[in-house]
């Protein structure tokens, strides 16, 4: 599938394409009533470290791709007022319930 896609047609759930980690990775918006906007950043992002100085890993298989869904994600972010939720980073999972518990 290339570009995004509405899984439901009503901005719920969106896939986003933020190629760059491999030609069509894909992040994943989710809208959620009572928390407001998540983007899963995939590997998009892996660590807190990468979002925050813009770091590229030597394993990305584009890094202007990399640095451009970067850019993306950091216009969703603001144009949705979403919270990044990066995949990979310990500290920041640490912090997130997990099941049971869940997000409204």
């Amino acid at each position: 599938m290339a570009g995004d896609h509405d899984v439901f047609g009503d901005g719920s759930v969106t896939i986003l394409s933020t190629p760059g980690h491999t030609p069509g990775h894909q992040s994943l918006l989710v809208r959620l009533p009572r928390t407001g906007a998540l983007l899963l950043s995939g590997d998009a992002v892996h660590f807190q470290d990468n979002w925050t100085h813009k770091r590229v890993p030597s394993m990305n298989a584009n890094r202007e791709q990399s640095l451009a869904s970067l850019d993306r994600i950091a216009r969703v972010l603001e144009e949705r007022k979403a919270q990044l939720w990066i995949n990979h980073d310990k500290l920041q999972s640490e912090g997130l319930r997990h099941a049971p518990a869940y997000y409204e």
